[in-house]
Protein backbone atom coordinates (compact mmCIF):
# COMPACT_ATOMS: atom_id res chain seq x y z
CA UNK A 1 0.00 0.00 0.00
CA UNK A 2 0.97 3.68 -0.59
CA UNK A 3 2.45 5.27 2.50
CA UNK A 4 -0.37 6.19 4.53
CA UNK A 5 -0.14 9.48 6.51
CA UNK A 6 1.14 10.75 9.58
CA UNK A 7 -2.23 10.00 11.05
CA UNK A 8 -4.00 6.42 10.93
CA UNK A 9 -5.87 3.31 11.46
CA UNK A 10 -3.35 0.44 12.86
CA UNK A 11 -5.40 -2.39 11.72
CA UNK A 12 -4.67 -6.13 13.18
CA UNK A 13 -5.81 -8.45 10.10
CA UNK A 14 -5.21 -11.95 8.99
CA UNK A 15 -2.36 -11.69 12.08
CA UNK A 16 -0.11 -8.69 10.53
CA UNK A 17 -0.49 -5.52 10.91
CA UNK A 18 -1.48 -2.69 8.35
CA UNK A 19 -2.56 0.97 7.95
CA UNK A 20 -5.59 2.99 6.34
CA UNK A 21 -5.13 6.41 5.86
CA UNK A 22 -7.47 8.29 8.35
CA UNK A 23 -9.53 11.70 8.02
CA UNK A 24 -11.11 14.07 10.27
CA UNK A 25 -14.89 12.41 11.06
CA UNK A 26 -16.36 15.60 9.57
CA UNK A 27 -14.32 15.46 6.11
CA UNK A 28 -15.84 15.49 2.84
CA UNK A 29 -13.51 12.77 1.87
CA UNK A 30 -13.25 10.62 4.42
CA UNK A 31 -12.90 7.20 3.44
CA UNK A 32 -15.61 4.42 3.05
CA UNK A 33 -14.15 2.51 5.22
CA UNK A 34 -14.54 5.12 7.95
CA UNK A 35 -17.69 4.18 8.78
CA UNK A 36 -16.92 0.10 9.22
CA UNK A 37 -14.07 1.10 11.96
CA UNK A 38 -16.10 3.47 13.78
CA UNK A 39 -18.82 0.94 14.29
CA UNK A 40 -16.25 -1.69 15.26
CA UNK A 41 -15.66 1.30 18.46
CA UNK A 42 -18.98 1.95 19.10
CA UNK A 43 -19.53 -1.94 19.49
CA UNK A 44 -16.71 -2.92 21.56
CA UNK A 45 -18.10 0.53 23.94
CA UNK A 46 -21.48 -1.24 24.25
CA UNK A 47 -20.24 -3.92 24.64
CA UNK A 48 -18.91 -6.02 27.97
CA UNK A 49 -15.44 -4.61 28.03
CA UNK A 50 -13.95 -8.01 28.88
CA UNK A 51 -13.33 -8.72 25.15
CA UNK A 52 -15.15 -12.14 25.30
CA UNK A 53 -16.94 -11.57 21.85
CA UNK A 54 -14.96 -12.07 18.86
CA UNK A 55 -13.43 -9.32 16.66
CA UNK A 56 -13.66 -10.18 13.16
CA UNK A 57 -16.10 -8.13 10.35
CA UNK A 58 -19.07 -10.33 9.10
CA UNK A 59 -19.36 -11.22 6.09
CA UNK A 60 -22.27 -8.72 5.49
CA UNK A 61 -20.04 -5.78 6.73
CA UNK A 62 -17.31 -6.55 4.46
CA UNK A 63 -20.02 -6.96 1.64
CA UNK A 64 -21.44 -3.44 2.45
CA UNK A 65 -19.08 -1.36 1.53
CA UNK A 66 -16.72 -3.21 -0.92
CA UNK A 67 -18.84 -1.53 -3.42
CA UNK A 68 -18.30 2.04 -1.93
CA UNK A 69 -14.24 1.57 -2.33
CA UNK A 70 -14.81 0.64 -5.27
CA UNK A 71 -16.02 3.42 -6.25
CA UNK A 72 -14.19 5.52 -4.33
CA UNK A 73 -10.30 4.24 -4.77
CA UNK A 74 -7.42 3.38 -6.66
CA UNK A 75 -7.51 -0.08 -8.57
CA UNK A 76 -4.81 -1.40 -6.10
CA UNK A 77 -6.58 -1.05 -3.00
CA UNK A 78 -9.90 -2.18 -4.76
CA UNK A 79 -9.33 -5.51 -3.45
CA UNK A 80 -6.72 -5.34 -0.75
CA UNK A 81 -8.81 -3.14 1.52
CA UNK A 82 -12.23 -5.25 1.82
CA UNK A 83 -9.69 -8.47 1.90
CA UNK A 84 -7.99 -6.80 5.06
CA UNK A 85 -11.62 -5.79 6.72
CA UNK A 86 -12.73 -9.16 6.19
CA UNK A 87 -10.35 -10.64 8.31
CA UNK A 88 -9.92 -7.86 11.07
CA UNK A 89 -9.60 -8.48 14.87
CA UNK A 90 -8.25 -5.33 16.45
CA UNK A 91 -7.51 -1.37 15.25
CA UNK A 92 -6.76 1.98 16.83
CA UNK A 93 -6.15 5.14 15.45
CA UNK A 94 -2.77 6.41 15.82
CA UNK A 95 -3.17 10.54 16.37
CA UNK A 96 1.17 11.12 16.28
CA UNK A 97 0.34 14.50 16.17
CA UNK A 98 -1.72 15.23 19.67
CA UNK A 99 -0.38 16.10 22.87
CA UNK A 100 -1.63 15.85 26.29
CA UNK A 101 0.07 17.38 29.10
CA UNK A 102 -0.11 15.95 32.39
CA UNK A 103 -1.63 18.34 35.29
CA UNK A 104 -3.65 19.03 38.52
CA UNK A 105 -6.67 19.63 36.64
CA UNK A 106 -5.75 16.73 33.64
CA UNK A 107 -6.44 19.22 30.96
CA UNK A 108 -10.04 18.70 30.32
CA UNK A 109 -10.62 19.93 27.08
CA UNK A 110 -8.06 18.79 24.95
CA UNK A 111 -8.93 15.17 26.24
CA UNK A 112 -12.71 16.14 25.62
CA UNK A 113 -11.50 17.44 21.99
CA UNK A 114 -9.46 14.20 21.38
CA UNK A 115 -12.04 11.90 22.61
CA UNK A 116 -14.29 13.60 19.85
CA UNK A 117 -11.97 12.92 17.24
CA UNK A 118 -11.68 9.34 17.87
CA UNK A 119 -15.35 8.57 18.57
CA UNK A 120 -17.83 10.03 16.21
CA UNK A 121 -20.75 9.69 18.25
CA UNK A 122 -18.76 11.58 21.45
CA UNK A 123 -19.61 14.96 19.21
CA UNK A 124 -20.71 16.78 22.20
CA UNK A 125 -17.84 17.54 24.14
CA UNK A 126 -20.35 19.14 27.01
CA UNK A 127 -21.89 15.60 27.78
CA UNK A 128 -18.03 14.27 27.99
CA UNK A 129 -17.47 13.62 32.13
CA UNK A 130 -13.92 12.98 33.12
CA UNK A 131 -12.94 11.64 36.52
CA UNK A 132 -9.31 11.79 37.65
CA UNK A 133 -8.09 8.38 38.70
CA UNK A 134 -4.34 9.20 38.88
CA UNK A 135 -2.05 11.58 37.89
CA UNK A 136 -0.37 14.97 38.11
CA UNK A 137 2.65 16.57 36.55
CA UNK A 138 4.35 13.38 36.31
CA UNK A 139 1.27 11.04 34.63
CA UNK A 140 -2.36 11.06 34.30
CA UNK A 141 -5.35 8.22 34.33
CA UNK A 142 -8.38 9.74 33.58
CA UNK A 143 -12.19 7.56 33.36
CA UNK A 144 -13.73 9.66 30.76
CA UNK A 145 -17.76 9.09 30.29
CA UNK A 146 -20.28 9.90 27.70
CA UNK A 147 -24.13 9.09 28.30
CA UNK A 148 -25.34 7.50 24.50
CA UNK A 149 -29.40 8.33 24.75
CA UNK A 150 -29.40 6.00 21.55
CA UNK A 151 -28.06 2.87 23.68
CA UNK A 152 -29.08 4.10 26.98
CA UNK A 153 -25.73 3.16 27.91
CA UNK A 154 -22.93 4.91 29.76
CA UNK A 155 -19.74 4.61 27.82
CA UNK A 156 -16.46 4.64 29.44
CA UNK A 157 -12.48 4.92 28.22
CA UNK A 158 -9.34 5.33 30.33
CA UNK A 159 -6.93 7.95 29.00
CA UNK A 160 -3.67 7.66 30.17
CA UNK A 161 -0.71 9.79 29.61
CA UNK A 162 2.99 8.66 29.85
CA UNK A 163 5.07 9.25 33.06
CA UNK A 164 7.58 11.79 33.21
CA UNK A 165 10.96 9.75 32.28
CA UNK A 166 9.64 6.98 31.88
CA UNK A 167 10.62 6.24 28.00
CA UNK A 168 13.77 5.77 28.88
CA UNK A 169 12.76 2.59 30.28
CA UNK A 170 9.71 1.69 28.73
CA UNK A 171 8.88 0.84 24.77
CA UNK A 172 6.04 2.80 23.82
CA UNK A 173 5.95 1.40 21.21
CA UNK A 174 5.75 -2.34 22.01
CA UNK A 175 3.28 -1.86 24.33
CA UNK A 176 1.15 -0.44 21.68
CA UNK A 177 1.19 -2.57 19.23
CA UNK A 178 1.34 -5.80 22.08
CA UNK A 179 -1.98 -4.26 23.57
CA UNK A 180 -2.85 -4.45 19.73
CA UNK A 181 -2.24 -8.16 19.52
CA UNK A 182 -3.48 -9.07 22.93
CA UNK A 183 -6.98 -7.26 22.11
CA UNK A 184 -6.97 -9.25 19.00
CA UNK A 185 -7.30 -13.07 20.40
CA UNK A 186 -9.81 -11.39 23.60
CA UNK A 187 -7.35 -11.16 26.22
CA UNK A 188 -7.08 -7.68 26.63
CA UNK A 189 -9.48 -4.71 26.48
CA UNK A 190 -9.83 -2.44 23.10
CA UNK A 191 -7.18 -0.17 23.01
CA UNK A 192 -9.06 2.33 20.62
CA UNK A 193 -6.16 5.27 20.21
CA UNK A 194 -2.56 5.87 20.60
CA UNK A 195 -1.67 10.10 20.77
CA UNK A 196 1.34 11.28 20.93
CA UNK A 197 2.14 10.63 24.66
CA UNK A 198 -0.53 8.23 25.41
CA UNK A 199 -3.18 5.68 25.20
CA UNK A 200 -7.37 5.91 25.20
CA UNK A 201 -8.40 1.95 25.74
CA UNK A 202 -11.73 0.12 26.66
CA UNK A 203 -12.27 0.24 30.69
CA UNK A 204 -12.76 -3.29 32.61
CA UNK A 205 -15.57 -3.30 35.12
CA UNK A 206 -14.66 -4.62 38.04
CA UNK A 207 -11.33 -3.85 40.50
CA UNK A 208 -7.77 -4.67 41.13
CA UNK A 209 -6.74 -7.12 43.52
CA UNK A 210 -4.79 -6.24 46.94
CA UNK A 211 -1.50 -7.76 47.07
CA UNK A 212 -2.69 -10.34 49.97
CA UNK A 213 -5.39 -11.61 48.09
CA UNK A 214 -3.01 -13.37 45.16
CA UNK A 215 -2.40 -16.36 47.60
CA UNK A 216 -6.24 -16.64 47.79
CA UNK A 217 -7.18 -20.07 47.59
CA UNK A 218 -9.99 -19.14 45.33
CA UNK A 219 -7.98 -16.54 42.97
CA UNK A 220 -4.94 -18.36 42.92
CA UNK A 221 -6.06 -21.02 40.32
CA UNK A 222 -7.82 -18.37 37.84
CA UNK A 223 -4.37 -16.51 37.82
CA UNK A 224 -2.67 -19.52 36.92
CA UNK A 225 -4.94 -20.00 34.29
CA UNK A 226 -5.26 -16.90 32.99
CA UNK A 227 -1.43 -16.47 32.25
CA UNK A 228 -1.31 -20.44 31.21
CA UNK A 229 -3.63 -19.07 28.60
CA UNK A 230 -2.05 -15.84 27.67
CA UNK A 231 1.42 -17.42 27.33
CA UNK A 232 -0.29 -20.56 24.70
CA UNK A 233 -2.34 -17.64 22.74
CA UNK A 234 -0.53 -14.22 22.40
CA UNK A 235 2.17 -15.18 19.83
CA UNK A 236 5.37 -13.53 20.72
CA UNK A 237 6.61 -13.69 17.03
CA UNK A 238 3.18 -11.80 15.91
CA UNK A 239 4.03 -8.83 18.62
CA UNK A 240 7.79 -8.85 17.05
CA UNK A 241 6.49 -8.94 13.30
CA UNK A 242 3.93 -5.79 14.09
CA UNK A 243 6.23 -3.91 15.97
CA UNK A 244 9.45 -3.93 13.19
CA UNK A 245 6.08 -2.84 10.69
CA UNK A 246 4.74 -0.35 12.80
CA UNK A 247 8.89 1.16 12.92
CA UNK A 248 9.55 0.78 8.89
CA UNK A 249 5.73 2.79 8.73
CA UNK A 250 6.39 5.91 11.08
CA UNK A 251 10.07 5.77 12.29
CA UNK A 252 11.43 4.75 8.90
CA UNK A 253 15.77 5.29 8.64
CA UNK A 254 15.66 7.25 12.21
CA UNK A 255 14.27 3.79 13.43
CA UNK A 256 15.96 3.21 16.77
CA UNK A 257 17.36 -0.19 17.83
CA UNK A 258 15.08 -1.53 20.69
CA UNK A 259 15.42 -4.18 23.03
CA UNK A 260 13.75 -7.54 22.12
CA UNK A 261 13.86 -9.56 24.58
CA UNK A 262 13.98 -9.48 28.66
CA UNK A 263 18.28 -9.58 28.29
CA UNK A 264 18.39 -6.94 26.30
CA UNK A 265 16.36 -4.63 28.40
CA UNK A 266 17.96 -6.08 31.92
CA UNK A 267 21.49 -4.78 29.80
CA UNK A 268 20.14 -1.30 28.41
CA UNK A 269 19.21 -0.65 32.12
CA UNK A 270 22.11 -1.72 33.76
CA UNK A 271 23.92 1.16 31.26
CA UNK A 272 21.85 4.30 32.33
CA UNK A 273 21.51 3.02 36.26
CA UNK A 274 23.22 5.61 38.33
CA UNK A 275 25.14 4.23 41.23
CA UNK A 276 22.07 3.86 43.45
CA UNK A 277 23.21 3.57 47.53
CA UNK A 278 21.04 1.07 48.46
CA UNK A 279 22.01 -1.47 45.66
CA UNK A 280 25.82 -0.92 46.27
CA UNK A 281 25.50 -1.71 49.56
CA UNK A 282 23.39 -4.94 48.67
CA UNK A 283 26.48 -5.44 46.59
CA UNK A 284 29.23 -4.70 48.73
CA UNK A 285 27.81 -7.00 51.34
CA UNK A 286 27.70 -9.84 49.03
CA UNK A 287 31.12 -9.29 47.87
CA UNK A 288 32.17 -13.50 48.54
CA UNK A 289 29.50 -14.69 46.01
CA UNK A 290 29.80 -12.05 43.54
CA UNK A 291 31.06 -12.89 39.52
CA UNK A 292 33.38 -9.45 40.05
CA UNK A 293 35.41 -9.47 43.20
CA UNK A 294 37.54 -6.32 42.44
CA UNK A 295 36.25 -3.94 45.52
CA UNK A 296 36.55 -0.79 43.46
CA UNK A 297 34.70 -2.04 40.28
CA UNK A 298 31.57 -0.14 39.21
CA UNK A 299 27.75 -0.63 40.19
CA UNK A 300 27.06 -1.20 36.50
CA UNK A 301 30.04 -3.63 36.04
CA UNK A 302 29.10 -5.61 38.63
CA UNK A 303 25.99 -6.13 37.51
CA UNK A 304 26.54 -6.41 34.10
CA UNK A 305 28.73 -9.74 35.42
CA UNK A 306 25.83 -10.89 37.25
CA UNK A 307 24.03 -10.70 34.31
CA UNK A 308 26.23 -12.42 32.29
CA UNK A 309 26.46 -15.45 34.53
CA UNK A 310 22.48 -15.69 35.28
CA UNK A 311 22.28 -15.70 31.00
CA UNK A 312 24.65 -18.83 31.26
CA UNK A 313 23.08 -20.71 33.65
CA UNK A 314 19.31 -20.10 33.13
CA UNK A 315 18.61 -18.55 29.92
CA UNK A 316 18.03 -22.00 27.55
CA UNK A 317 15.68 -23.48 31.38
CA UNK A 318 12.55 -22.08 29.73
CA UNK A 319 10.87 -21.54 26.56
CA UNK A 320 10.61 -17.36 25.46
CA UNK A 321 6.98 -16.13 25.22
CA UNK A 322 5.07 -13.10 24.92
CA UNK A 323 5.50 -12.17 29.36
CA UNK A 324 3.33 -9.88 30.73
CA UNK A 325 6.29 -8.81 32.97
CA UNK A 326 4.41 -6.97 35.44
CA UNK A 327 1.66 -9.37 37.42
CA UNK A 328 1.50 -7.14 40.57
CA UNK A 329 -1.67 -7.49 42.20
CA UNK A 330 -2.81 -4.01 41.03
CA UNK A 331 -2.50 -5.69 37.53
CA UNK A 332 -4.56 -8.04 37.78
CA UNK A 333 -8.76 -7.44 37.63
CA UNK A 334 -11.56 -9.33 39.10
CA UNK A 335 -15.25 -8.80 38.32
CA UNK A 336 -17.51 -7.20 40.21
CA UNK A 337 -20.08 -10.41 40.81
CA UNK A 338 -16.92 -12.02 42.00
CA UNK A 339 -15.79 -9.55 43.88
CA UNK A 340 -18.63 -9.64 45.82
CA UNK A 341 -19.07 -13.00 45.81
CA UNK A 342 -15.55 -13.66 48.07
CA UNK A 343 -16.86 -11.30 50.46
CA UNK A 344 -20.32 -13.45 50.87
CA UNK A 345 -18.86 -16.59 50.00
CA UNK A 346 -18.35 -18.76 47.08
CA UNK A 347 -20.39 -22.22 46.62
CA UNK A 348 -18.71 -25.24 45.30
CA UNK A 349 -21.27 -24.04 42.52
CA UNK A 350 -19.79 -20.84 42.40
CA UNK A 351 -15.96 -22.11 42.58
CA UNK A 352 -16.93 -24.76 39.63
CA UNK A 353 -18.46 -21.94 36.99
CA UNK A 354 -15.81 -19.77 37.61
CA UNK A 355 -13.43 -22.11 36.43
CA UNK A 356 -14.64 -22.71 33.33
CA UNK A 357 -15.75 -18.55 32.97
CA UNK A 358 -12.61 -17.00 34.36
CA UNK A 359 -13.48 -13.52 35.43
CA UNK A 360 -9.89 -12.13 35.51
CA UNK A 361 -8.21 -10.10 33.32
CA UNK A 362 -4.87 -8.42 33.17
CA UNK A 363 -4.28 -5.15 32.36
CA UNK A 364 -1.30 -2.35 31.77
CA UNK A 365 1.04 -4.08 28.61
CA UNK A 366 3.98 -1.14 29.66
CA UNK A 367 6.48 -4.15 30.42
CA UNK A 368 5.84 -6.60 27.67
CA UNK A 369 9.01 -8.02 26.32
CA UNK A 370 9.60 -11.70 24.68
CA UNK A 371 11.07 -13.58 27.76
CA UNK A 372 11.33 -16.72 29.59
CA UNK A 373 7.78 -17.98 30.89
CA UNK A 374 9.62 -18.75 34.26
CA UNK A 375 10.28 -15.06 34.63
CA UNK A 376 7.00 -14.07 34.24
CA UNK A 377 5.51 -16.66 36.78
CA UNK A 378 8.31 -16.08 39.24
CA UNK A 379 7.64 -12.35 38.95
CA UNK A 380 4.42 -13.11 39.47
CA UNK A 381 5.23 -14.96 42.93
CA UNK A 382 7.26 -12.09 44.36
CA UNK A 383 4.37 -10.13 43.90
CA UNK A 384 2.65 -11.74 46.59
CA UNK A 385 5.33 -10.20 49.18
CA UNK A 386 4.22 -6.60 48.61
CA UNK A 387 5.65 -3.57 48.40
CA UNK A 388 6.69 -3.85 52.10
CA UNK A 389 9.09 -6.50 51.04
CA UNK A 390 7.16 -9.59 52.93
CA UNK A 391 9.26 -12.34 51.51
CA UNK A 392 7.67 -14.79 54.11
CA UNK A 393 4.41 -14.26 51.70
CA UNK A 394 6.29 -15.77 48.59
CA UNK A 395 5.76 -19.71 47.70
CA UNK A 396 8.48 -21.95 48.10
CA UNK A 397 9.27 -22.88 45.28
CA UNK A 398 9.37 -26.62 46.59
CA UNK A 399 7.84 -29.67 44.38
CA UNK A 400 6.77 -30.68 47.99
CA UNK A 401 4.80 -26.97 48.46
CA UNK A 402 1.25 -28.13 47.84
CA UNK A 403 -0.27 -24.87 46.88
CA UNK A 404 3.22 -24.43 44.23
CA UNK A 405 1.43 -27.62 42.61
CA UNK A 406 -1.88 -26.35 42.31
CA UNK A 407 -1.27 -22.97 41.06
CA UNK A 408 1.36 -25.27 38.58
CA UNK A 409 -1.61 -27.23 37.76
CA UNK A 410 -3.61 -24.62 37.23
CA UNK A 411 -1.30 -22.80 34.86
CA UNK A 412 -0.93 -26.43 32.32
CA UNK A 413 -4.84 -26.77 32.25
CA UNK A 414 -4.20 -30.27 34.41
CA UNK A 415 -5.14 -31.88 37.40
CA UNK A 416 -3.22 -32.19 40.17
CA UNK A 417 -2.64 -35.75 39.98
CA UNK A 418 -0.08 -38.47 40.21
CA UNK A 419 -1.03 -38.89 36.55
CA UNK A 420 0.24 -35.54 35.87
CA UNK A 421 2.95 -35.34 37.87
CA UNK A 422 6.02 -34.90 35.67
CA UNK A 423 4.96 -31.94 33.82
CA UNK A 424 4.03 -30.02 37.12
CA UNK A 425 7.46 -31.64 38.95
CA UNK A 426 9.06 -29.64 35.25
CA UNK A 427 7.25 -26.53 35.63
CA UNK A 428 8.24 -25.93 39.35
CA UNK A 429 12.06 -26.63 38.52
CA UNK A 430 11.83 -24.65 35.73
CA UNK A 431 10.23 -21.66 37.95
CA UNK A 432 13.01 -22.45 40.93
CA UNK A 433 15.63 -21.43 38.20
CA UNK A 434 13.98 -17.66 37.58
CA UNK A 435 13.46 -17.06 41.51
CA UNK A 436 15.97 -14.46 41.53
CA UNK A 437 15.81 -12.71 38.67
CA UNK A 438 12.76 -10.77 39.41
CA UNK A 439 14.78 -9.25 42.27
CA UNK A 440 17.47 -7.96 40.11
CA UNK A 441 15.29 -7.04 37.51
CA UNK A 442 12.99 -4.54 39.74
CA UNK A 443 16.11 -3.37 41.58
CA UNK A 444 18.07 -2.42 38.88
CA UNK A 445 14.11 -0.76 37.61
CA UNK A 446 13.97 0.78 40.90
CA UNK A 447 17.42 2.36 41.28
CA UNK A 448 16.42 4.24 37.71
CA UNK A 449 13.22 5.34 39.17
CA UNK A 450 15.26 7.36 42.16
CA UNK A 451 16.59 9.30 39.62
CA UNK A 452 13.26 10.24 37.26
CA UNK A 453 10.24 9.69 39.47
CA UNK A 454 8.38 12.62 41.57
CA UNK A 455 6.07 10.04 43.58
CA UNK A 456 6.76 9.69 46.80
CA UNK A 457 8.86 6.85 47.84
CA UNK A 458 11.95 5.49 48.93
CA UNK A 459 13.17 4.04 45.63
CA UNK A 460 16.65 3.31 47.03
CA UNK A 461 15.35 1.39 50.04
CA UNK A 462 13.20 -0.18 47.74
CA UNK A 463 16.32 -1.40 44.93
CA UNK A 464 18.44 -2.36 47.49
CA UNK A 465 15.46 -5.00 49.07
CA UNK A 466 15.43 -6.22 45.55
CA UNK A 467 18.82 -7.29 44.70
CA UNK A 468 19.08 -8.39 48.02
CA UNK A 469 16.30 -11.08 46.87
CA UNK A 470 18.78 -11.83 43.93
CA UNK A 471 22.00 -12.46 46.21
CA UNK A 472 19.94 -14.90 48.94
CA UNK A 473 18.49 -17.03 45.45
CA UNK A 474 22.34 -16.83 44.24
CA UNK A 475 23.32 -18.23 47.67
CA UNK A 476 20.78 -21.17 47.55
CA UNK A 477 21.05 -21.83 43.99
CA UNK A 478 25.00 -22.67 43.99
CA UNK A 479 24.06 -25.16 46.83
CA UNK A 480 23.72 -28.86 45.65
CA UNK A 481 21.27 -29.70 42.94
CA UNK A 482 19.11 -32.25 45.04
CA UNK A 483 19.29 -29.10 47.84
CA UNK A 484 17.12 -26.61 45.79
CA UNK A 485 14.05 -28.66 45.79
Amino acid sequence: MDSCPESAYCLISDGGLHFLPYREPKHSLRSPYYSFLANKTMSSLAASTTASQPNSGSDMESQSISSSISETMPDHHQLEIPSLLDTYSAHALYLPGIYVEPSDNGNHDEIKKMLAKIFPHWESESLISVKHLTGGITNMLLECTMYNKATDLHEKVLVRTYGRGTGLIIDRDREFVSHLVINSVNLAPPIHARFGNGLVYGFIEGRSLEYQELSNQVLYPLIAAKLGQWHQQVQVDAIEECLTTLRREFRGAKSETKSSDLWAVISNWIQILPEIEGIVKSCASNLDIRELKDTNASLGSILKAELDWLRSEVEHKSPFVACHCDLLSGNVIISEELSEKLEAGLSTADVEYYRTHNPISFIDYEYMIRAPRAFDISNHFMEWQGFDCDRTRIPQASKSNELLREWCASYLWLENTEKNRAPIDNLITEISLYYGLPGFYWGIWSGIQSGISLIDFDYSWYAGERIQEYWDWKRTFKKAPEERS
